[in-house]
C-alpha cells in the first residue's frame, strides 16, 4: 500500500529541496519477514485485494513481493491484475530495483526501474503501444521507492508533530512525500484491534525542472501504523479523483 498523497501549494516553494529530511534510517528495528493480506475498497464497497510478502533472502537485502487484483463487482467493471517486486539494501534503506506488471483487459504494462546513487533508470512498455519503449533517466540523490519509503518512515521516532519529507519514485514519476505524525489512538481493522500511530500523507509531483505541482489524481490520505514492534500499515483512507478509497489489513502471517 502504498505512500501516495497530495498538496496544492508546492509550486510556489522554490527551496523545497532544503526542507528534505535526512535520508538516514532511524533506530527502530527492521521489519521481520512476513506475509500481509489487505482488502481494498471504494467508499463502502470492497473492490480489491493485495497480498504482500516481505522477504530477507540475505542479511543486507530485503524483497517486497506484492500481488493485487480487483474483486467482485469492481472486477466486472475494471479488470486488473498486478505484480510488484522490489529489492532494496536493508541496512542503508536504499532501493535497488523494482519490476512491475499491470494486466488490463486491453493491454499489459511492464515497468522496470533500476536505482543507483545518482538517481534512477526507468523503462515502461505497453502491449498497446506500437512504438519501441525508450529508457528514461531521472537524476536525484537519495530517492526512495514504495518499499523503502515505508521502511524509512517506520524506522523513525514518529513522535506527535514530527514531519518527514522525502522524494519517492513509485514506478514512473517522482513525488515529494510529506508525512506528518498526528498522534496515537486505537484502531480496529479486519486483522484485529491495535494501538496505532496516525499520520497525514501528502504528495506533490516533482517536475523535470525541479518545480512542484499538485498530484492530478490524489488529493489527501490518512494512514495508521501499528504502534508495536512491527509498525505495520493497518489502514489507509485516501481522497482521489473518483472519491474515497481505502485499504485495510485483513491477515498477518
Amino acid at each position: 500500500m502504498c505512500l501516495m498523497l497530495v498538496t496544492g501549494t508546492g509550486s510556489l516553494r522554490a527551496d523545497w529541496r532544503e526542507e528534505l529530511s535526512s535520508p538516514e534510517p532511524g533506530g527502530f528495528p527492521p521489519l521481520r519477514p512476513m506475509t500481509l493480506v489487505y482488502q481494498c475498497g471504494w467508499s463502502g464497497l470492497s473492490a480489491g485485494q493485495v497480498d504482500v510478502e516481505f522477504l530477507r533472502p540475505s542479511p543486507n537485502i530485503c524483497v517486497l513481493e506484492a500481488k493485487a487484483m480487483t474483486t467482485g463487482l469492481a472486477r466486472a467493471l475494471w479488470r486488473l491484475d498486478a505484480m510488484h517486486v522490489a529489492r532494496a539494501n536493508v541496512s542503508r534503506m536504499r532501493p535497488l530495483s523494482l519490476r512491475q506488471t499491470e494486466i488490463y483487459h486491453y493491454q499489459t504494462i511492464r515497468t522496470e526501474v533500476d536505482f543507483d546513487e545518482a538517481g534512477v533508470d526507468r523503462l515502461r512498455k505497453s502491449t498497446a503501444d506500437k512504438n519501441p519503449a525508450r529508457r528514461k533517466r531521472y537524476d536525484f540523490p537519495n530517492l526512495f521507492d514504495l518499499q523503502t519509503a515505508l521502511l524509512y518512515v517506520r524506522s523513525q521516532k514518529l513522535q506527535t508533530g514530527q514531519i518527514y519529507r522525502i522524494v519517492v519514485f513509485p514506478a514512473t514519476t517522482p513525488y515529494l512525500a510529506t508525512i506528518t505524525v498526528l498522534g496515537r489512538e486505537r484502531i480496529k481493522v479486519k486483522a484485529g484491534t491495535y494501538p496505532a500511530i496516525k499520520v497525514d500523507l501528502k504528495l506533490e509531483k516533482v517536475t523535470s525542472d525541479m518545480k512542484l505541482e499538485p498530484h492530478g489524481k490524489f488529493k489527501r490520505a490518512t494512514g495508521w501504523l501499528s504502534d508495536d514492534e512491527d509498525r505495520l500499515p493497518l489502514r489507509m483512507n485516501a481522497q482521489i479523483f473518483v472519491g474515497s478509497v481505502w485499504a485495510e489489513l485483513e491477515k498477518v502471517e
